[in-house]
């Protein structure tokens, strides 16, 4: 009888702070936030996904105690900023700014909404200024926002750019694991079929 050959996986934990490398990168979002007085929060998060077409829905995941998921639960308004892997780097500083330091930190100004949202970030090249449309929460105090994307804005130049010259305009950046952040690599195919 043939032996079976052994598999070439390896088991990670059920703890993600332990899977290293991670194969589940996120995306790096600085999300704004306005509290019950009209102050606004600058918070950086890695749990972002698109999660349907018809909205469109957005959302990203964070602590309930946060005073991110606190400011949207109350007024249901955020909006997600998408900086480069430049205006990322400092996420790890402005996390552990005071609230009220954070966008000195992150070296980023405010415009205000143009929908009646939150502010977003004028140097990041996109935003979605979002309304919120469902909360759902887990075991350990963790939640999930999804909200409805009512304006997704880009720098225009961006816009006009050929493909591949417009994602690396935009230049996003992934948190891998603490300390290990990725950057995307852009390669144009041809007759790939769309997918999701």
């Amino acid at each position: 009888m043939d032996q079976i050959a052994a598999s070439p996986f390896h088991p990670l934990p059920a703890d993600k702070w332990q899977w290293r490398p991670s194969p589940v990168p996120g995306q790096i979002v600085y999300v704004t936030t306005r509290d019950a007085d009209g102050e606004v929060n600058l918070a950086p998060k890695s749990w972002v996904s698109m999660a349907a077409f018809r909205g469109p829905i957005i959302g990203f995941g964070c602590s309930e105690q946060h005073q991110t998921c606190v400011n949207v639960t109350a007024t249901e308004r955020f909006t997600l900023n998408f900086p480069t892997a430049r205006q990322a780097e400092r996420a790890p500083e402005v996390a552990d700014a005071p609230r009220e330091s954070r966008l000195a930190v992150a070296g980023l100004t405010l415009e205000e909404s143009r929908v009646g949202g939150v502010p977003h970030l004028l140097e990041c090249p996109a935003y979605a200024d979002c309304s919120l449309t469902r909360t759902v929460r887990f075991d350990g105090g963790e939640v999930f926002l999804f909200g409805r994307i009512d304006l997704l804005a880009m720098h225009e130049e961006i816009v006009r750019l050929p493909t591949k010259d417009a994602y690396a305009r935009l230049a996003p950046a992934f948190f891998c694991e603490p300390g290990v952040v990725g950057e995307l690599r852009v390669g144009v195919r041809k007759n790939v079929r769309d997918w999701h």
